[in-house]
């Protein structure tokens, strides 16, 4: 029997965040230990251990209300890659998915790519993560206006419908911690937040009515935070693209969102200029 035959999945607990960020620094994800205490709180996280009791393999799925999950936080340490258990863990997410009668979706790198769709997931749009440095401060003569916390229960009443489902928990998750930063326009048509991850700051959700009023939301954006910035775009924005070359940005990768029972995106994505991030959709 392979040594991945014997692991041993279970649900994972808060206690075991320590674990989980050993493979999300070995596997050099941006993910915090925030992000993995959302996803126990108000999901469900698989974790395969070794005979020895080491993590070797992790799996999660985020519920949302409207009759969808996100599958995401599929990560197997580089000693066990290419045995399996990448498939045995993601078998364990469309077992819940199937017994709770929900979507799967997410968004998979085009290596993920290649084993979800055995599993029966398909492409339904295309991401790209751009890279660059915050804090340069372009100033576009557009009036934009900081987001308090008062304000978080009004932006998710527009989040839900661009993104197909209320996310209130998880925005007042995002705004509780420390260094997060949001905008909107003073018409108050959409918003863009960006919040303090390991490796690089995320921007997203970018929520507007146009394109170029979700440009000026990145502008704002990106000049409130110096350092490295991650921004996930979906590809048919080609101004957005434009924009962040001239702000120095690059493509570091690109992202399938994928999904197992339906053909479309949930919501509007006409509305969506950035997600939140692969492992929140």
């Amino acid at each position: 029997m392979a040594p991945t035959e014997q692991a041993v999945i279970q649900h994972l607990e808060p206690l075991a965040i320590a674990d989980a960020l050993v493979l999300t620094v070995e596997a050099g994800w941006n993910q915090t230990a925030e992000d993995w205490a959302f996803f126990i709180a108000h999901g469900t996280v698989f974790g395969a251990r070794d005979a020895g009791g080491k993590l070797i393999a992790t799996a999660a799925v985020l519920p949302y209300s409207a009759g969808f999950a996100w599958v995401s936080l599929v990560i197997v340490a580089k000693s066990h890659r290419r045995q399996g258990l990448g498939t045995r863990m993601l078998n364990q997410c469309v077992s819940l998915l199937r017994e709770r009668a929900l979507v799967g979706m997410l968004d998979a790198t085009p290596a993920g790519a290649k084993v979800y769709a055995p599993l029966g997931f398909r492409t339904i749009m295309g991401l790209n993560r751009w890279e660059g440095m915050g804090g340069a401060v372009v100033d576009r003569g557009e009036p934009v206006r900081p987001l308090a916390s008062s304000d978080v229960d009004r932006i998710a009443r527009f989040d839900a419908i661009a993104f197909g489902a209320p996310r209130n928990t998880l925005l007042a998750n995002w705004w509780s911690r420390a260094g997060t930063r949001g905008f909107e326009l003073a018409d108050e048509i959409g918003y863009g937040l960006i919040r303090r991850s390991r490796i690089a700051s995320q921007l997203g959700p970018v929520v507007a009515a146009t394109e170029s009023s979700a440009i000026v939301l990145l502008d704002a954006a990106i000049a409130s935070m110096p350092g490295a910035v991650f921004v996930d775009v979906p590809e048919q924005w080609a101004d957005i693209g434009a924009y962040l070359s001239t702000r120095g940005f690059a493509v570091q990768r690109p992202f399938q969102r994928m999904a197992l029972g339906i053909d479309r995106p949930y919501g509007e994505p006409a509305r969506v200029f950035a997600i939140a991030g692969p492992e929140y959709g």
